[in-house]
């Protein structure tokens, strides 16, 4: 069962304004990084491998992040039905910059499932911004029209 009520953060969030700017906020005791384009939620983290010379911390962490995003999803479809993958790839490959794109890579992230709620989305992703720093588990919270592009 996850820790996090997807639902009620949700409910918390969906309507909350999106920044002008970069900023990193706490919601309860959740890391959160917002831009012009959605909220970044870190639901679950592992610690960092810069220690990890033969890789089997990342293994195991990788792991049981994997199975706490798997947890989340089955929450998420259970309530909300099936969800959407986006991908990014394609825009950064067409040079798109954009507050959508920054926030996902901001996490380590170019793909999530997503749900459509409306005006807004939640979506899910494994993050890593590189092999020493730490798995993350995220959400985002982001306008729907992010992913008709």
């Amino acid at each position: 069962m996850p820790d996090v009520d997807l639902q009620a953060l949700y409910a918390e969030l969906e309507t909350r304004a999106f920044p002008g700017s970069w900023t990193e906020w706490v919601h309860g005791a959740l890391p959160v990084t917002s831009n012009a384009s959605g909220h970044a939620i870190v639901l679950a983290e592992s610690d960092e491998f810069w220690d990890d010379h033969d890789g089997s911390a990342a293994a195991a962490a990788g792991e049981h992040l994997a199975s706490v995003y798997r947890n989340y999803e089955i929450a998420a479809t259970v309530v909300w039905g099936g969800p959407r993958l986006v991908d990014i790839t394609h825009r950064l490959a067409g040079g798109e910059t954009s507050p959508f794109t920054e926030l996902l890579l901001e996490q380590g992230a170019i793909s999530g499932n997503f749900w459509d709620r409306g005006e807004r989305a939640l979506g899910l992703a494994i993050c890593q911004m590189d092999k020493e720093m730490a798995i993350q588990v995220v959400a985002f919270v982001v306008p729907t029209g992010e992913l008709q592009k």
